[in-house]
């Protein structure tokens, strides 16, 4: 990611003022968009929704040091393998991230800012989906 990319997926992050909310309507919207991923996922979703949150955190703290997070995800990708997340999942869940972004950051979210949010996790779902698919020997 450029440098003004990786400010406005910060300056956009620092907008998200109730962080427990975003990752509720996250989840809610993924399992809208994909029911049968649920199963993936305990039944109460709070600490999930927390790991969500810290981690989009851990991604805006850490985007100076693109290499550490590529390396991370790709070991996130190879437990998500574990997992059964497929290829497609990755579409789904991007998706999910975008229209809750839109959501929370209205007007804010502009078409810099979207094509921003959309190359990070372009970039790290790719990661992880080459680690999983080595994991899975594909």
């Amino acid at each position: 990611m450029h440098e003004p990319d990786i400010r406005r997926v910060r300056e956009s992050h620092a907008r998200l003022t109730d962080p427990l909310a975003f990752g509720t309507r996250f989840y809610a919207l993924l399992f809208a968009q994909r029911p049968d991923a649920r199963r993936l996922f305990p039944p109460d979703l709070d600490a999930q929704v927390r790991k969500l949150v810290d981690m989009l955190a851990s991604i805006v703290g850490g985007l100076d040091a693109q290499a550490r997070l590529q390396q991370e995800f790709a070991e996130l990708g190879r437990r998500h393998a574990g997992y059964g997340v497929s290829e497609d999942d990755y579409d789904d869940v991007g998706s999910a991230l975008l229209v809750t972004l839109r959501e929370f950051l209205g007007d804010a979210f502009t078409p810099e800012v979207e094509e921003a949010w959309a190359t990070l996790y372009g970039d790290l779902a790719e990661a992880m989906i080459a680690a999983g698919d080595e994991r899975r020997g594909s």
